[in-house]
């Protein structure tokens, strides 16, 4: 069963990124897994290239995650990020959370302009590598975007989320 992101929570989460940058329109999350709608009227950083690339495809890869990471620790849904709040989600989610290894495959140009994205939690897991730390998450994703027009992208992501702005807090 899916939820529609509530807007205040998406925009919340949308805050850290430049107005012109917030390019997750809406998004449903069922359980680890989020379809969105985005839209890219003018790219950030380069002129328009007509089609959908790789710098575009990560910072809507890391929108979709934050929001399915706001909302899984939101509902308590992720046994892994079971013991977070809500503000520790918000203190944590830009200097713990590091994209360790990407990898894309455009199969057909996608118009940036209107297209729909998939982000699914393939596998989470949380593991102790020193006794006075908090855990270490790491968290396997897919993604996939298109278009209407048959645009394709896919894509696997491995995330850490890093303990150590935490025990620094804690120490």
């Amino acid at each position: 069963m899916s939820a529609l992101v509530a807007t205040d929570l998406l925009t919340e989460v949308l805050s850290c990124y430049k107005p012109h940058c917030r390019y997750l329109l809406g998004a449903t999350v069922g359980e680890r897994h989020l379809t969105g709608r985005f839209a890219i009227p003018s790219s950030c950083y380069i002129d328009d290239t007509g089609h959908l690339n790789a710098v575009e495809v990560s910072i809507c890869y890391n929108q979709m995650l934050y929001t399915t990471l706001a909302m899984a620790v939101r509902d308590g849904t992720e046994p892994a990020l079971a013991d977070w709040s809500m503000d520790d989600y918000w203190r944590r989610r830009l200097p713990d959370i590091l994209v360790v290894r990407s990898a894309h495959d455009f199969r057909r140009p996608i118009d940036p302009r209107s297209f729909v994205g998939e982000l699914t939690l393939e596998r989470v897991t949380a593991r102790r590598l020193w006794a006075d730390r908090p855990p270490l998450v790491s968290i396997d994703t897919t993604f996939r975007f298109a278009d209407d027009r048959g645009g394709l992208a896919t894509g696997s992501v491995r995330v850490a989320i890093s303990s150590e702005a935490e025990a620094d807090q804690a120490g």
